[in-house]
């Protein structure tokens, strides 16, 4: 190995180092094999992107993916070996996060959460990957985990996040620590609202960065008003077309409440193999007018599932309209996703309400993915945990 330029110990009389030009033989670097988290589907060791539109559970399926390597259950390099998990939330409370890895039988002694504070503050603001990477680093050295999650990525991103020249360098920063480390950086995008018949790569919303750095990326789609589809739309790892798509459903589970009483959450219910894959999704859609009434209607319906089938409207509303949605095209999505206006009980205002037959209806799906024909799927090792996430043996 040679090194160009004029060389100055790190910090000698108070200067930076020295950027100086390095060359080495191919013959020095080591060719390593391909790990994976996630057979197939969440390499080890790189920076990927989990991506959809609102409403069909992006976060409750990294949730899911978290839980089952919290206790070595999720199909790949770390099957049987429980690992940590390392999550910065910003788009949900801490507590939903914690109902939804237990709900998807995770152990909460492996998963940690990740914020800045200032002084004596309890309250934690995102981590900003400008601020702090080299904490972050310190982190991940201290802890090993096996994932490190950005919930949402454009949370930890500084700047103008359209302008690649400001996006590029900090997603470039997240790469050595992935490599470096082993850890897998999974952070949470979205589409653009206009994604009918878009390549799903090209409708990441933000800038070309975003997918010009990243190395693999997963798309969710819906393929209908109950039923979405996750598939691998970008890989410089394993070859797309190879992996097929999978087919998931949420539905909504209760969780004991460390307060006593019970809290609802979604949970994942993975179905099997999908004939339909995410580019195919996005290319019908080219054909639907409906579009956006779909989409609200399925961020609707999570939505409801999340908070045991029901919500205040006032505050519905607003959430939606931080979603994007507007109050007009919640009501005209209200019909679709089969809700209904009723007065609370013992005297509260009015609530949006799951009508009982669709609520049903999802439990029942839920219970025949587990007798379906998912022979051939297999992303999770069985567990006694939850039975209808896993084929039967």
């Amino acid at each position: 190995m040679a090194e160009f330029g004029e060389q100055v110990p790190p910090g000698a009389q108070g200067e930076p180092p020295t950027r100086r030009l390095r060359v080495r033989s191919a013959n020095e670097v080591d060719i390593r094999q391909t790990r994976f988290a996630w057979r197939n589907y969440l390499p080890v060791g790189e920076v990927a992107l989990l991506v959809g539109k609102p409403g069909i559970g992006k976060s409750t399926v990294v949730v899911d993916l978290a839980a089952k390597l919290t206790t070595g259950q999720l199909d790949g390099d770390f099957t049987g070996e429980p690992q940590h998990v390392l999550y910065s939330i910003t788009e949900d409370s801490e507590s939903t996060l914690k109902a939804r890895l237990v709900a998807a039988g995770g152990d909460p002694q492996r998963l940690h959460l990740v914020d800045v504070v200032y002084g004596d503050s309890p309250d934690g603001t995102p981590l900003i990957v400008n601020l702090d990477l080299d904490a972050v680093r310190e982190v991940v050295e201290a802890w090993r985990p096996a994932l490190l999650v950005l919930d949402a990525l454009n949370s930890s991103l500084s700047g103008q996040l359209n302008d690649n020249s400001v996006v590029r360098p900090q997603l470039e920063k997240l790469r050595p620590l992935a490599q470096q480390t082993g850890t897998t950086v999974l952070g949470i995008g979205h589409f653009r609202k206009a994604t009918a018949g878009v390549d799903p790569v090209d409708a990441i919303g933000g800038a070309g960065a975003y997918t010009q750095v990243v190395r693999h990326a997963l798309g969710c789609a819906a393929e209908d008003e109950d039923n979405f589809v996750l598939s691998v739309i970008k890989s410089n790892v394993v070859s797309v077309s190879s992996v097929p798509s999978l087919s998931y459903r949420t539905i909504s589970a209760t969780v004991m409440a460390d307060d006593g009483g019970e809290t609802a959450v979604g949970r994942i219910v993975w179905q099997g193999h999908s004939a339909a894959s995410v580019v195919d999704l996005l290319q019908r859609s080219a054909h639907d007018d409906g579009d956006e009434r779909a989409d609200a209607a399925a961020w609707l319906t999570e939505y409801l599932a999340e908070r045991g089938g029901e919500a205040p409207v006032l505050e519905l509303l607003d959430e939606g309209h931080q979603a994007s949605f507007s109050k007009d095209t919640l009501k005209r999505a209200k019909t679709r996703a089969r809700v209904r206006s009723e007065k609370a009980d013992f005297g509260g205002g009015w609530v949006w309400r799951i009508s009982p037959t669709r609520h049903e209806g999802s439990t029942e799906g839920s219970e025949a993915s587990s007798t379906g024909d998912t022979a051939s799927f297999a992303p999770f090792v069985r567990s006694s945990q939850h039975e209808d996430d896993h084929p039967p043996a």
